[in-house]
């Protein structure tokens, strides 16, 4: 019974372990589209927090570029990035998170590239 009790116990500890490693919510990467239809995009981001400054990757590989001007509104969950593709065209994105304390939140909100402005929308993995 003690045995089975230890093990238990063991179990659960690890379980509260892993999921106290998740970090901040604004770290990980997040997966989701630009635009709408059959038009929408993929896009992948890799995004990490240091408790001051927003640093991030998207696409991750080859044509990968970073965040050049990231901030966010704490209060608010509201992030603004500016940054270069690597042809050098001007992107920017300005995302809310939602369901901030679930394994499932996402951050939603407009795309700025080559004068358009498409709806965005990327969930935390």
């Amino acid at each position: 019974m003690k045995a089975r009790f230890a093990s238990l116990l063991i179990f659960v500890l690890s379980c509260c372990g892993a999921y106290a490693q998740e970090g901040h919510p604004y770290e990980g990467t997040w997966r989701g589209t630009i635009g709408e239809g059959a038009s929408a995009k993929a896009v992948v981001m890799i995004i990490d927090y240091d408790g001051e400054h927003l640093n991030g990757m998207i696409d991750p590989g080859r044509n990968s570029y970073r965040f050049e001007n990231a901030t966010h509104d704490a209060p608010n969950w509201k992030i603004d990035v500016s940054t270069q593709n690597r042809a050098g065209e001007a992107i920017s994105f300005s995302a809310v998170m939602h369901e901030i304390g679930s394994v499932n939140r996402y951050m939603e909100g407009t795309w700025k590239q080559g004068g358009r402005e498409l709806p965005f929308k990327i969930t935390r993995e």
